[in-house]
Protein backbone atom coordinates (compact mmCIF):
# COMPACT_ATOMS: atom_id res chain seq x y z
CA UNK A 1 0.00 0.00 0.00
CA UNK A 2 1.22 3.49 -0.84
CA UNK A 3 0.55 6.99 0.42
CA UNK A 4 1.58 10.10 -1.42
CA UNK A 5 3.00 13.41 -0.25
CA UNK A 6 3.00 16.41 -2.59
CA UNK A 7 5.55 19.18 -3.11
CA UNK A 8 6.10 22.46 -1.30
CA UNK A 9 7.38 25.56 -3.05
CA UNK A 10 10.43 27.58 -2.16
CA UNK A 11 11.44 30.98 -3.54
CA UNK A 12 12.87 32.02 -6.87
CA UNK A 13 16.05 34.07 -6.87
CA UNK A 14 18.10 35.63 -9.64
CA UNK A 15 21.82 35.09 -9.62
CA UNK A 16 24.22 37.84 -10.60
CA UNK A 17 25.23 36.04 -13.81
CA UNK A 18 21.68 36.25 -15.13
CA UNK A 19 21.09 32.55 -14.64
CA UNK A 20 18.10 31.76 -12.50
CA UNK A 21 18.26 29.47 -9.53
CA UNK A 22 15.67 28.50 -6.98
CA UNK A 23 16.63 28.46 -3.32
CA UNK A 24 14.22 26.88 -0.86
CA UNK A 25 14.28 28.55 2.61
CA UNK A 26 13.84 25.17 4.30
CA UNK A 27 17.38 24.20 3.31
CA UNK A 28 18.87 27.05 5.37
CA UNK A 29 17.06 25.79 8.50
CA UNK A 30 19.07 22.57 8.36
CA UNK A 31 22.84 21.91 8.09
CA UNK A 32 22.34 20.83 4.48
CA UNK A 33 25.63 22.32 3.24
CA UNK A 34 27.50 20.34 5.89
CA UNK A 35 25.71 17.18 4.86
CA UNK A 36 26.83 17.73 1.27
CA UNK A 37 30.47 17.96 2.37
CA UNK A 38 30.16 14.66 4.21
CA UNK A 39 29.20 12.74 1.07
CA UNK A 40 26.81 9.78 0.95
CA UNK A 41 25.46 9.02 4.38
CA UNK A 42 23.39 6.04 5.42
CA UNK A 43 21.09 5.79 8.44
CA UNK A 44 18.48 3.42 9.77
CA UNK A 45 15.82 5.32 7.79
CA UNK A 46 14.64 2.82 5.22
CA UNK A 47 14.21 4.73 1.96
CA UNK A 48 15.08 4.81 -1.72
CA UNK A 49 14.90 7.29 -4.61
CA UNK A 50 13.98 6.52 -8.20
CA UNK A 51 14.92 9.01 -10.90
CA UNK A 52 12.73 8.35 -13.90
CA UNK A 53 13.76 9.38 -17.43
CA UNK A 54 12.61 12.80 -18.56
CA UNK A 55 9.48 12.69 -20.73
CA UNK A 56 7.53 15.24 -22.73
CA UNK A 57 4.50 16.34 -20.70
CA UNK A 58 1.07 17.52 -21.80
CA UNK A 59 2.31 21.08 -21.12
CA UNK A 60 4.98 20.59 -23.80
CA UNK A 61 7.83 20.70 -21.30
CA UNK A 62 10.34 18.00 -20.45
CA UNK A 63 9.40 16.59 -17.06
CA UNK A 64 11.89 14.88 -14.74
CA UNK A 65 10.33 12.76 -12.01
CA UNK A 66 11.91 11.81 -8.70
CA UNK A 67 9.97 9.38 -6.51
CA UNK A 68 11.21 8.91 -2.94
CA UNK A 69 9.88 5.83 -1.16
CA UNK A 70 10.01 5.58 2.62
CA UNK A 71 9.11 2.52 4.68
CA UNK A 72 6.17 3.28 6.92
CA UNK A 73 7.90 1.48 9.77
CA UNK A 74 10.73 4.04 9.68
CA UNK A 75 8.19 6.82 10.13
CA UNK A 76 5.96 5.08 12.66
CA UNK A 77 8.75 4.75 15.21
CA UNK A 78 9.40 8.50 14.87
CA UNK A 79 5.76 9.45 15.40
CA UNK A 80 5.48 12.53 17.60
CA UNK A 81 7.52 15.73 17.51
CA UNK A 82 9.18 17.10 14.41
CA UNK A 83 8.72 16.61 10.70
CA UNK A 84 10.03 14.17 8.16
CA UNK A 85 11.57 16.29 5.41
CA UNK A 86 12.83 15.34 1.97
CA UNK A 87 15.17 17.74 0.19
CA UNK A 88 16.07 17.66 -3.49
CA UNK A 89 18.79 19.86 -4.98
CA UNK A 90 19.59 20.13 -8.69
CA UNK A 91 22.83 21.64 -9.97
CA UNK A 92 22.60 22.31 -13.69
CA UNK A 93 25.35 22.56 -16.30
CA UNK A 94 25.81 26.27 -15.51
CA UNK A 95 26.27 25.50 -11.79
CA UNK A 96 22.95 27.15 -10.93
CA UNK A 97 21.30 25.55 -7.90
CA UNK A 98 17.62 24.61 -7.70
CA UNK A 99 16.05 23.36 -4.45
CA UNK A 100 12.72 21.95 -3.33
CA UNK A 101 11.43 20.09 -0.30
CA UNK A 102 8.45 18.16 1.05
CA UNK A 103 7.40 17.99 4.67
CA UNK A 104 5.37 15.42 6.61
CA UNK A 105 4.14 16.22 10.12
CA UNK A 106 5.09 13.21 12.25
CA UNK A 107 2.60 14.20 14.95
CA UNK A 108 -0.29 13.58 12.56
CA UNK A 109 1.04 10.36 11.06
CA UNK A 110 -1.91 8.10 10.32
CA UNK A 111 -2.47 5.00 12.45
CA UNK A 112 -1.12 1.86 10.83
CA UNK A 113 1.51 3.77 8.88
CA UNK A 114 4.01 1.00 9.61
CA UNK A 115 2.07 -1.32 7.30
CA UNK A 116 2.58 0.65 4.10
CA UNK A 117 5.14 2.54 2.08
CA UNK A 118 4.96 6.28 1.50
CA UNK A 119 5.78 7.58 -1.98
CA UNK A 120 6.89 11.21 -2.17
CA UNK A 121 6.85 12.71 -5.66
CA UNK A 122 9.09 15.59 -6.72
CA UNK A 123 8.38 16.56 -10.35
CA UNK A 124 10.11 19.34 -12.26
CA UNK A 125 10.13 20.76 -15.77
CA UNK A 126 13.70 20.80 -17.05
CA UNK A 127 15.70 21.78 -20.11
CA UNK A 128 17.81 19.16 -21.89
CA UNK A 129 21.17 18.71 -20.24
CA UNK A 130 23.12 17.19 -17.36
CA UNK A 131 22.12 17.57 -13.72
CA UNK A 132 23.79 16.66 -10.44
CA UNK A 133 21.29 15.68 -7.78
CA UNK A 134 21.63 15.67 -4.02
CA UNK A 135 18.68 14.01 -2.30
CA UNK A 136 18.31 13.95 1.49
CA UNK A 137 15.77 12.79 4.07
CA UNK A 138 15.73 14.07 7.64
CA UNK A 139 13.88 13.77 10.93
CA UNK A 140 13.89 17.40 12.12
CA UNK A 141 13.41 16.44 15.78
CA UNK A 142 16.66 14.44 15.96
CA UNK A 143 18.41 15.65 12.76
CA UNK A 144 18.92 12.02 11.83
CA UNK A 145 19.41 12.11 8.10
CA UNK A 146 20.59 10.30 5.01
CA UNK A 147 21.97 11.73 1.76
CA UNK A 148 22.55 10.27 -1.69
CA UNK A 149 24.09 11.80 -4.82
CA UNK A 150 23.10 11.00 -8.37
CA UNK A 151 23.84 12.21 -11.89
CA UNK A 152 21.10 12.36 -14.49
CA UNK A 153 20.66 13.55 -18.05
CA UNK A 154 17.59 14.90 -19.81
CA UNK A 155 17.73 14.03 -23.49
CA UNK A 156 16.50 16.56 -26.06
CA UNK A 157 13.64 15.61 -28.34
CA UNK A 158 14.91 14.08 -31.58
CA UNK A 159 13.56 15.32 -33.86
CA UNK A 160 11.90 18.30 -32.25
CA UNK A 161 9.20 19.93 -34.43
CA UNK A 162 9.37 23.05 -32.20
CA UNK A 163 13.11 23.46 -31.56
CA UNK A 164 12.79 27.06 -30.25
CA UNK A 165 9.83 26.47 -27.93
CA UNK A 166 11.96 26.29 -24.77
CA UNK A 167 14.08 29.37 -25.47
CA UNK A 168 14.19 31.59 -22.39
CA UNK A 169 12.83 29.00 -19.96
CA UNK A 170 14.59 28.22 -16.66
CA UNK A 171 16.70 25.07 -16.50
CA UNK A 172 14.52 23.73 -13.66
CA UNK A 173 10.97 24.65 -12.70
CA UNK A 174 9.39 22.64 -9.88
CA UNK A 175 5.76 21.71 -10.29
CA UNK A 176 3.43 23.24 -7.69
CA UNK A 177 1.93 21.16 -4.86
CA UNK A 178 -1.25 20.24 -6.73
CA UNK A 179 -2.76 16.78 -7.05
CA UNK A 180 -6.49 17.41 -7.57
CA UNK A 181 -8.43 18.56 -10.65
CA UNK A 182 -8.98 21.01 -12.12
CA UNK A 183 -5.78 22.79 -10.95
CA UNK A 184 -3.61 19.76 -11.70
CA UNK A 185 -4.66 20.08 -15.36
CA UNK A 186 -3.76 23.76 -15.70
CA UNK A 187 -0.85 24.06 -13.20
CA UNK A 188 -1.60 27.71 -12.28
CA UNK A 189 1.75 28.01 -10.45
CA UNK A 190 3.67 27.55 -13.71
CA UNK A 191 3.92 31.03 -15.22
CA UNK A 192 6.76 30.75 -17.72
CA UNK A 193 5.57 30.82 -21.32
CA UNK A 194 6.67 28.73 -24.26
CA UNK A 195 8.34 30.53 -27.13
CA UNK A 196 5.70 30.10 -29.85
CA UNK A 197 6.18 33.07 -32.15
CA UNK A 198 3.57 33.45 -34.91
CA UNK A 199 4.25 35.98 -37.64
CA UNK A 200 1.64 36.62 -40.32
CA UNK A 201 1.34 39.24 -43.06
CA UNK A 202 -2.40 39.58 -42.53
CA UNK A 203 -4.25 40.14 -39.29
CA UNK A 204 -5.50 36.83 -37.87
CA UNK A 205 -8.28 36.19 -35.37
CA UNK A 206 -7.65 32.86 -33.61
CA UNK A 207 -10.49 31.31 -31.62
CA UNK A 208 -9.82 28.36 -29.31
CA UNK A 209 -12.95 26.29 -28.66
CA UNK A 210 -13.10 23.60 -25.98
CA UNK A 211 -15.89 21.01 -26.02
CA UNK A 212 -16.61 20.29 -22.34
CA UNK A 213 -19.23 17.64 -23.13
CA UNK A 214 -18.39 14.04 -22.28
CA UNK A 215 -19.04 11.43 -24.97
CA UNK A 216 -20.51 9.13 -22.33
CA UNK A 217 -23.62 10.95 -21.12
CA UNK A 218 -23.58 11.31 -17.37
CA UNK A 219 -19.93 10.22 -17.04
CA UNK A 220 -17.90 12.51 -14.80
CA UNK A 221 -14.80 10.35 -15.26
CA UNK A 222 -15.02 10.66 -19.06
CA UNK A 223 -15.31 14.43 -18.78
CA UNK A 224 -12.32 14.63 -16.43
CA UNK A 225 -10.23 12.41 -18.70
CA UNK A 226 -10.98 14.71 -21.62
CA UNK A 227 -10.19 17.84 -19.61
CA UNK A 228 -6.90 16.39 -18.35
CA UNK A 229 -5.75 16.38 -21.98
CA UNK A 230 -7.46 19.48 -23.36
CA UNK A 231 -6.83 22.01 -20.57
CA UNK A 232 -3.02 21.65 -20.82
CA UNK A 233 -3.36 21.94 -24.61
CA UNK A 234 -5.47 25.08 -24.20
CA UNK A 235 -2.83 26.62 -21.95
CA UNK A 236 -0.13 25.79 -24.52
CA UNK A 237 -2.15 27.22 -27.43
CA UNK A 238 -2.87 30.42 -25.48
CA UNK A 239 0.89 31.00 -25.34
CA UNK A 240 1.10 31.52 -29.10
CA UNK A 241 2.67 34.94 -29.57
CA UNK A 242 0.42 36.31 -32.31
CA UNK A 243 2.31 39.35 -33.58
CA UNK A 244 -0.50 40.50 -35.90
CA UNK A 245 -3.82 39.45 -34.45
CA UNK A 246 -5.59 38.17 -31.36
CA UNK A 247 -6.72 35.04 -29.53
CA UNK A 248 -10.13 34.29 -28.02
CA UNK A 249 -11.08 31.32 -25.82
CA UNK A 250 -14.53 29.74 -25.40
CA UNK A 251 -16.03 26.66 -23.72
CA UNK A 252 -18.99 24.91 -25.36
CA UNK A 253 -21.58 22.83 -23.52
CA UNK A 254 -23.25 20.82 -26.26
CA UNK A 255 -25.97 19.30 -24.09
CA UNK A 256 -27.29 22.72 -23.10
CA UNK A 257 -26.31 24.20 -26.45
CA UNK A 258 -24.61 27.24 -25.01
CA UNK A 259 -21.27 28.96 -24.60
CA UNK A 260 -20.37 28.65 -20.92
CA UNK A 261 -17.17 30.68 -20.93
CA UNK A 262 -15.70 33.24 -23.29
CA UNK A 263 -12.67 35.51 -23.09
CA UNK A 264 -11.45 37.89 -25.79
CA UNK A 265 -7.96 39.19 -26.48
CA UNK A 266 -6.32 36.46 -24.43
CA UNK A 267 -2.73 36.51 -23.34
CA UNK A 268 -3.30 34.59 -20.11
CA UNK A 269 -6.59 32.68 -19.83
CA UNK A 270 -8.79 33.68 -16.89
CA UNK A 271 -8.15 30.50 -14.97
CA UNK A 272 -10.24 31.48 -11.95
CA UNK A 273 -13.38 31.76 -14.07
CA UNK A 274 -12.61 28.58 -15.99
CA UNK A 275 -11.84 26.82 -12.73
CA UNK A 276 -15.23 27.68 -11.24
CA UNK A 277 -16.91 26.17 -14.27
CA UNK A 278 -14.82 23.00 -14.15
CA UNK A 279 -15.41 22.57 -10.41
CA UNK A 280 -19.08 22.14 -11.22
CA UNK A 281 -19.56 18.36 -11.28
CA UNK A 282 -22.04 18.70 -14.13
CA UNK A 283 -20.26 20.36 -17.08
CA UNK A 284 -21.27 18.54 -20.23
CA UNK A 285 -23.49 16.07 -18.38
CA UNK A 286 -27.12 15.45 -19.29
CA UNK A 287 -29.99 16.61 -17.09
CA UNK A 288 -33.61 15.59 -17.64
CA UNK A 289 -34.45 19.06 -18.95
CA UNK A 290 -31.67 18.70 -21.53
CA UNK A 291 -33.00 15.44 -23.00
CA UNK A 292 -35.02 17.18 -25.70
CA UNK A 293 -32.12 19.34 -26.87
CA UNK A 294 -29.45 16.62 -26.76
CA UNK A 295 -30.53 15.44 -30.23
CA UNK A 296 -29.30 18.76 -31.64
CA UNK A 297 -25.77 18.78 -30.16
CA UNK A 298 -24.07 18.12 -33.48
CA UNK A 299 -26.05 20.87 -35.18
CA UNK A 300 -25.24 23.35 -32.40
CA UNK A 301 -21.53 22.59 -32.75
CA UNK A 302 -21.67 23.02 -36.53
CA UNK A 303 -23.60 26.29 -36.28
CA UNK A 304 -21.19 27.63 -33.65
CA UNK A 305 -18.28 26.93 -35.97
CA UNK A 306 -20.10 28.64 -38.83
CA UNK A 307 -20.75 31.73 -36.72
CA UNK A 308 -17.10 32.02 -35.79
CA UNK A 309 -15.69 31.32 -39.24
CA UNK A 310 -17.69 34.09 -40.91
CA UNK A 311 -15.49 37.12 -41.40
CA UNK A 312 -16.73 40.23 -39.62
CA UNK A 313 -17.05 43.39 -41.66
CA UNK A 314 -13.79 45.28 -41.20
CA UNK A 315 -14.02 48.66 -39.56
CA UNK A 316 -11.02 49.77 -41.51
CA UNK A 317 -9.09 47.97 -44.21
CA UNK A 318 -8.88 44.21 -44.72
CA UNK A 319 -10.92 41.79 -42.60
CA UNK A 320 -8.91 39.52 -40.28
CA UNK A 321 -8.47 35.89 -41.25
CA UNK A 322 -10.73 33.72 -39.11
CA UNK A 323 -8.86 30.77 -37.54
CA UNK A 324 -10.80 28.32 -35.35
CA UNK A 325 -9.04 25.59 -33.36
CA UNK A 326 -11.57 23.20 -31.83
CA UNK A 327 -10.48 20.83 -29.05
CA UNK A 328 -12.57 17.82 -28.11
CA UNK A 329 -12.45 14.36 -26.64
CA UNK A 330 -14.09 11.50 -28.52
CA UNK A 331 -17.65 12.69 -29.27
CA UNK A 332 -19.93 9.78 -30.06
CA UNK A 333 -23.27 11.45 -29.54
CA UNK A 334 -26.47 9.43 -29.51
CA UNK A 335 -29.68 9.92 -31.48
CA UNK A 336 -28.64 13.07 -33.28
CA UNK A 337 -31.05 14.74 -35.66
CA UNK A 338 -29.67 15.41 -39.10
CA UNK A 339 -28.45 19.03 -39.16
CA UNK A 340 -30.38 21.42 -41.36
CA UNK A 341 -29.07 23.02 -44.55
CA UNK A 342 -25.75 24.82 -44.31
CA UNK A 343 -24.70 27.95 -46.13
CA UNK A 344 -20.92 28.01 -46.16
CA UNK A 345 -19.20 31.23 -45.19
CA UNK A 346 -18.17 33.31 -48.18
CA UNK A 347 -14.65 33.99 -46.93
CA UNK A 348 -12.48 31.24 -48.42
CA UNK A 349 -9.34 32.30 -46.55
CA UNK A 350 -10.62 30.96 -43.26
CA UNK A 351 -9.12 27.91 -41.52
CA UNK A 352 -10.59 25.31 -39.17
CA UNK A 353 -8.53 22.82 -37.16
CA UNK A 354 -10.29 20.03 -35.27
CA UNK A 355 -8.13 18.20 -32.72
CA UNK A 356 -9.52 15.10 -31.02
CA UNK A 357 -7.70 14.03 -27.88
CA UNK A 358 -7.80 10.39 -26.92
CA UNK A 359 -5.49 7.83 -25.40
CA UNK A 360 -7.63 4.75 -25.75
CA UNK A 361 -7.57 2.57 -28.85
CA UNK A 362 -9.92 -0.07 -30.21
CA UNK A 363 -8.18 -3.44 -30.69
CA UNK A 364 -8.38 -4.85 -34.19
CA UNK A 365 -10.33 -8.14 -34.17
CA UNK A 366 -8.24 -11.02 -35.37
CA UNK A 367 -6.63 -14.34 -34.51
CA UNK A 368 -5.06 -14.85 -31.14
CA UNK A 369 -1.39 -14.04 -30.87
CA UNK A 370 0.86 -16.95 -31.62
CA UNK A 371 3.87 -17.73 -29.51
CA UNK A 372 6.80 -15.76 -30.86
CA UNK A 373 4.55 -13.63 -33.09
CA UNK A 374 3.40 -10.05 -32.80
CA UNK A 375 -0.02 -8.66 -32.00
CA UNK A 376 -1.80 -6.66 -34.68
CA UNK A 377 -1.47 -2.88 -34.19
CA UNK A 378 -4.37 -1.14 -32.45
CA UNK A 379 -6.78 0.84 -34.64
CA UNK A 380 -7.62 4.49 -34.08
CA UNK A 381 -11.13 5.41 -33.01
CA UNK A 382 -13.55 5.87 -35.93
CA UNK A 383 -14.83 9.27 -37.01
CA UNK A 384 -17.15 10.76 -34.39
CA UNK A 385 -20.14 13.09 -34.68
CA UNK A 386 -18.13 16.28 -34.34
CA UNK A 387 -15.65 15.18 -36.98
CA UNK A 388 -18.58 14.73 -39.34
CA UNK A 389 -19.82 18.18 -38.33
CA UNK A 390 -16.58 19.86 -39.45
CA UNK A 391 -16.43 18.17 -42.86
CA UNK A 392 -18.32 20.94 -44.73
CA UNK A 393 -15.69 23.47 -43.64
CA UNK A 394 -12.72 21.63 -45.20
CA UNK A 395 -11.23 21.26 -41.76
CA UNK A 396 -7.83 19.90 -40.90
CA UNK A 397 -8.58 16.95 -38.60
CA UNK A 398 -5.97 15.65 -36.16
CA UNK A 399 -5.77 12.83 -33.64
CA UNK A 400 -3.77 13.87 -30.57
CA UNK A 401 -2.93 10.48 -29.09
CA UNK A 402 0.08 11.63 -27.07
CA UNK A 403 1.92 14.74 -25.92
CA UNK A 404 4.53 14.14 -28.62
CA UNK A 405 1.85 13.92 -31.31
CA UNK A 406 0.22 17.16 -30.10
CA UNK A 407 3.61 18.87 -30.40
CA UNK A 408 3.74 17.80 -34.06
CA UNK A 409 0.19 19.04 -34.60
CA UNK A 410 1.02 22.38 -33.01
CA UNK A 411 4.04 22.81 -35.28
CA UNK A 412 1.92 22.00 -38.35
CA UNK A 413 -0.77 24.50 -37.36
CA UNK A 414 1.77 27.27 -36.73
CA UNK A 415 3.27 26.64 -40.16
CA UNK A 416 -0.11 26.80 -41.87
CA UNK A 417 -1.28 29.92 -40.05
CA UNK A 418 2.01 31.73 -40.68
CA UNK A 419 1.29 31.58 -44.44
CA UNK A 420 -1.48 34.19 -44.13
Amino acid sequence: MFACVSMFAGRLVSQASGETGRLDPEFSKLPFAQWLSEGDRASDISWSADILPAVISSHQRLMLRIVIRVAGSSLAKRRGAGEFVTLVQYTDGNKAVWQNHTSLDLATLAPGAETYQIAIAQYAFVLPGDYSLAIAVCDTATLEHSVIFRETHADPLKPDPLPEAWAGLPAVEFLPPITQPPDVWYLPGIDHRLNLGLNTRRNVHIQLLVNTTASDAGSLSAMQTNMSLMIPALKVLSQMDVRNGSIDVAFLDLTQRRVTFEQHGVRDPDWEKMRKLLLDVRPGLVDVKDLKSRTKMQEFFRDELLRRLVAADPQDGEAPVQIVIALSGPAFLHEQEAPGPLEKPGNTDRRLFYIRFQVKVVPVPGPRKRRGGTSPPPAALPADDLERAVEPFDAEVYEATSAARFREILAEMLTQISKF
